[in-house]
């Protein structure tokens, strides 16, 4: 307070009218009878002469959820996130980009539609595109290894194709090998044929020559003394064979007498006789034929007329009547006239 000395009374000094009375320039001065007051201002802390900002944002609930909050030097500043609208404290509203924001999604740039959610929203691709953040692009599904690896991919735009190799099958996301040993070939049919992955070879079999698909007969007879001299050669489909001639046969470098006899080619009622080259047949005793073929001979005429003949396979029995004896070729009667004796008797009885 500064004094009057006219008339000795004393007047206040408003000390916030310099420098701030003191205070923190952020504080408020209030001026008092003979003093003052320094007050922090809302938005700091302090005891006016030391002032320090306070950190609002530090309490999570001050703005709204979907906001985010600024600190500011005394105060603070709540603002919808992007994607939403509103005061930023405690409304924030989710922005429908879809209806609010005309050709987001323009279907020049290949969108089909578009998706909102919250606080964003997305542009649909049709199939076999996708969003590069500007338009709609052809996916290349080749890259994926979509297809076989054994079939040829080849993308399209919207889609793609496979196509099994040759010699696969399948729908060229899987693809099998084709066994065309199995089928049609080129193959020669004095070749092998043999299978491999997506492919086949063709093979001359032993004796053939050429290149699998064209084979032909090598003429073994051709080469000089392939056979000895006693023999012929004979040349074959693939092979060739020496040959010494009727009834005999080649092994081991040698010709060897062919024993027919072994082969039953005689009646089975027929003697075999083997001979150097050749053979003979003849039918046993009792049959009748060529050797090859034997029947049985019905020898019944050699019996007696006295006697009773049974003919079987290969032989006969003769047995003379009743009366009668002998070994049944020769039978004799005890008395021929008793015998017609006896027939007469027999006859009249049947004329009576």
């Amino acid at each position: 307070m500064m004094k009057d000395h006219l008339n000795g009374s004393y007047t206040d000094i408003n000390e916030c009218q310099k420098e701030n009375g003191g205070c923190h320039p952020n504080a408020v001065c209030s001026n008092l009878e003979g003093s003052r007051q320094c007050q922090c201002k809302v938005g700091f802390s302090g005891n006016g002469f030391n002032c320090t900002d306070m950190n609002e944002c530090k309490d999570q609930l001050i703005c709204h959820w979907n906001a985010t909050c600024t600190n500011n030097p005394g105060s603070y500043v709540c603002t919808c996130n992007s994607g939403y609208k509103g005061n930023g404290n405690y409304l924030c509203l989710d922005i429908d980009e879809c209806s609010e924001t005309p050709q987001v999604c323009a279907s020049s740039l290949g969108y089909k539609g578009c998706k909102n959610l919250p606080g964003s929203y997305y542009c649909t691709c049709s199939r076999g595109f996708e969003s590069n953040g500007q338009s709609c692009v052809d996916i290349n599904e080749c890259e994926s290894n979509t297809c076989s690896s054994y079939a040829v991919c080849e993308n399209t735009k919207g889609s793609f194709r496979c196509t099994c190799n040759s010699g696969f099958v399948g729908n060229g996301l899987a693809c099998v090998d084709i066994n065309e040993c199995n089928g049609n070939n080129e193959c020669d049919p004095d070749a092998a044929c043999i299978n491999r992955l997506g492919s086949y070879e063709c093979s001359c079999l032993d004796g053939f020559v050429g290149d699998g698909r064209l084979c032909e007969d090598i003429n073994e007879c051709a080469t000089l003394d392939i056979c000895p001299l006693t023999t012929t050669c004979v040349n074959t489909g693939g092979s060739y064979y020496c040959d010494c001639g009727s009834g005999f046969i080649f092994n081991n470098s040698q010709c060897h007498d062919l024993d027919e006899c072994a082969a039953s080619l005689c009646s089975p009622f027929a003697v075999c006789r083997n001979s150097p080259g050749s053979f003979s047949c003849q039918c046993m005793p009792g049959y009748t034929g060529d050797g090859f073929t034997c029947l049985d001979e019905d020898e019944c005429h050699e019996c007696s007329e006295f006697a009773k003949c049974v003919n079987i396979w290969g032989s006969y029995s003769c047995t003379c009547l009743s009366g009668f004896t002998g070994d049944g070729r020769n039978c004799t009667g005890k008395s021929l006239l008793l015998h017609f004796k006896s027939v007469f008797v027999s006859l009249s009885k049947l004329f009576m």
